[in-house]
């Protein structure tokens, strides 16, 4: 019985897992302020990050996610560089067009978040960003938010 349990139980798991994979969501990125030498770093690291692992997002190049119209995350990045440090602040929201140039978002205000990497840590604060999204995303109440 437990054996037959257990084994039903790494199905189920497995088929989350695969089905994760093949639906990975959407994830449009607005970034200001980060082409210089140490925030493009950052942001390639995160854009990186994102890609990686068992590929959760998608990041998309509007908010038409490739023509489906469905709904996407929306995440605003403004980075800042001073002193070989660098910062970034980010906020998330949702977004969903209803044609082609009839696109609604909302930002959650309340997800605002502020990170500032330590000098030659660029790499490493991209993939923090990724575990800030996820942290996010998990307390995120999307109910709330009004895309219609």
């Amino acid at each position: 019985m437990v054996r037959q349990t257990t084994t039903t139980f790494l199905f189920v798991l497995c088929s989350l897992v695969a089905f994760a994979q093949e639906h990975p969501k959407p994830v449009f990125i607005k970034a200001t302020g980060c082409e210089s030498k140490l925030t493009s770093v950052l942001f390639s690291s995160f854009k990186e990050s994102i890609r990686a692992g068992i590929a959760r997002y998608e990041v998309v190049p509007d908010l038409s996610d490739w023509g489906k119209n469905d709904v996407v995350l929306v995440i605003h990045m403004t980075c800042g560089e001073r002193n070989s440090s660098v910062s970034v602040a980010s906020i998330y929201g949702l977004a969903k067009c209803f044609g082609p140039k009839n696109c609604h978002a909302s930002m959650n205000a309340s997800t605002l978040n502020l990170l500032i990497s330590d000098p030659n840590r660029e790499k490493q604060c991209g993939f923090e960003l990724l575990k800030q999204l996820d942290y996010t995303l998990s307390r995120m109440d999307t109910r709330s938010m009004q895309l219609e």
